[in-house]
C-alpha cells in the first residue's frame, strides 16, 4: 500500500511539472505574438502629395471625414480606384485601407497617372468591353469633359477602345455618357462617337 501511495505521488509530481512547462510555453508564445507588429493591409503603396489630406467615407468631398493624414509623403495602402465627385478637376478616387480606411482624391496622391498603373478598379470582378470609333482622331481625355487634357486618340474610324465603366460628363450633342478607357490610353471617351448602340451600353457598369 505504501508503494502504491508513493507511485501516485510520483505521478502527481510529474503531472504538475508537465502542466507548469505547458503554462510557461503558452506564456512565452503569447508574449512573442504580442511583440510582433501587425502586417499592413494588402494593396499598392503610394504617398500623399500634400499635408492634411482628408480620408472620406465615400468617394465624395461631401462625405463625412474619417481621418486626416497630416504630413506630405504619408504612405497609403491603395486597394482600388473608382470615380466620384470632381476634386480639383479630377473624378478619380482611391480606396485605401491604411493608415485609415476610406477614400482619398487622386489629386492628393503621388502618381504620374490616375488611376495609377497596377491599381485595379473597385468593381469586382473587373469588367471589360470593346468598342470602335465612329470618328477620326476621337480624343481620349483625362476627365469626362471637352475641356480636359487629351491623353490619347482613336486615330481612325474603327479604332479599338477597351473600356471598363461609364460616367456622366459633359454632354456631346445631348449624350452625357463617357466611357473610361483602359486602351489605347487611360482616360475618358465620349459615347456619342462609339459604336455602343445606345448609351450607356447594356452591361457596362457605372464607374
Amino acid at each position: 500500500m505504501d508503494g502504491a501511495l508513493s507511485s501516485r505521488r510520483v505521478l502527481a509530481r510529474r503531472a504538475a511539472t508537465a502542466a507548469a512547462a505547458i503554462a510557461a510555453m503558452l506564456l512565452l508564445a503569447s508574449s512573442a505574438s504580442a511583440s510582433v507588429p501587425a502586417r499592413p493591409a494588402a494593396g499598392r503603396s503610394l504617398q500623399t502629395l500634400f499635408g492634411t489630406v482628408r480620408v472620406f467615407a465615400r468617394a465624395s468631398s461631401h462625405a463625412s471625414i474619417r481621418a486626416k493624414l497630416k504630413d506630405a509623403g504619408t504612405g497609403v495602402s491603395v486597394t482600388c480606384w473608382t470615380t466620384g465627385t470632381d476634386y480639383k478637376g479630377m473624378p478619380i478616387w482611391y480606396q485605401i485601407s491604411a493608415p485609415a480606411a476610406g477614400y482619398i482624391p487622386a489629386f492628393n496622391v503621388d502618381a504620374h497617372f490616375s488611376p495609377a498603373a497596377g491599381v485595379p478598379h473597385c468593381l469586382t470582378p473587373a469588367f471589360s468591353a470593346q468598342f470602335y470609333s465612329l470618328e477620326v482622331n476621337l480624343r481620349i481625355r483625362r476627365r469626362p469633359s471637352t475641356g480636359a487634357t487629351i491623353t490619347g486618340y482613336l486615330v481612325s474610324v474603327g479604332s479599338k477602345v477597351k473600356v471598363d465603366c461609364f460616367v456622366t460628363g459633359n454632354p456631346i450633342f445631348g449624350d452625357a455618357i463617357w466611357y473610361h478607357s483602359r486602351y489605347p490610353a487611360i482616360g475618358y471617351v465620349t459615347g456619342r462617337f462609339l459604336n455602343t448602340g445606345g448609351d450607356p451600353a447594356p452591361g457596362v457598369p457605372r464607374c
